[in-house]
């Protein structure tokens, strides 16, 4: 069932594929789906079709979904300390990400212009759309035309701002994956000084190299999980893999008070 272009291929070469009716299955962001389902309504036929969103799988594990505390930060450039307004500079930054109000201005815009709020809920304004959200009259993009929303900034703030411009499909995907999963802690960090961070680095390489390069036969078939998987192991063994286990956690056991702290 496995499609072995699925690890070579292009973007463009997956969703056409999908969009054609030639695979059965996609991974993308959920912005996408109205794209995809307006390209099957031409190459397929409306209502000839049907997708939705899965659920992650569960594993041997349980229903498990991993967690992550960070997604993007923030960098100043090392000339800002000299600025003689970086102290307000910080202010801003701080008030932008963090407050309220600085929260609902990057995803929506400003009141009354691009957006407004009736009853307590947000919609925008005439003219003005984001993906989809304003579908009878939308030809001015809230991200292109006035800078809004925009995924590399527009980050956090309350359940009510985050799935205010979700669809109800995306609230209902949420609310069944908060209900099934539990969700693993991220991993500890490892705080390796910088020549054990070099000399993990050149053992890591070459072993996730090989890791990779034999995790792709295993799925592909072209080895064999029954008859190669020994010959594997003893490799990723070759290739320093249980000196970067004990060194990791060696440099974890000594650091770990510190993280405590």
């Amino acid at each position: 069932m496995l499609d072995t272009e699925s690890f070579t291929q292009s973007d463009d070469q997956a969703v056409q594929k999908f969009v054609n009716g030639k695979s059965f299955m996609i991974s993308t962001n959920s912005q996408y789906l109205l794209s995809y389902r307006q390209s099957m309504d031409k190459t397929l036929g409306a209502g000839k079709y049907k997708v939705v969103k899965i659920n992650v799988p569960a594993g041997p594990k349980g229903a498990l979904l991993a967690s992550s505390r960070l997604e993007n930060g923030i960098m100043f450039s090392s000339k800002a300390a000299k600025d003689p307004n970086f102290h307000q500079m910080l202010q801003f930054i701080d008030w932008l990400y963090y407050s309220d109000e600085g929260q609902e201005l990057c995803k929506w815009g400003v009141k009354g212009t691009t957006y407004n709020v009736e009853n307590g809920k947000r919609t925008l304004a005439n003219g003005i759309n984001f993906q989809n959200l304003n579908p009878n009259g939308g030809s001015k993009d809230l991200r292109q035309q006035f800078g809004f929303s925009g995924g590399v900034f527009s980050y956090g703030g309350s359940d009510d701002l985050m799935q205010s411009m979700m669809s109800d499909e995306d609230k209902a995907f949420q609310k069944e994956i908060k209900s099934t999963k539990t969700f693993i802690k991220p991993d500890p960090p490892v705080l390796f000084s910088d020549t054990e961070r070099e000399q993990s680095t050149l053992i890591s390489k070459p072993l996730m190299d090989y890791v990779q390069s034999m995790t792709f036969k295993f799925m592909s078939g072209s080895a064999s999980l029954d008859k190669d998987w020994d010959s594997y192991v003893t490799q990723c063994k070759a290739k320093g893999s249980d000196k970067l286990t004990d060194m990791t956690n060696k440099t974890y056991k000594a650091t770990k008070s510190k993280i405590d702290k």
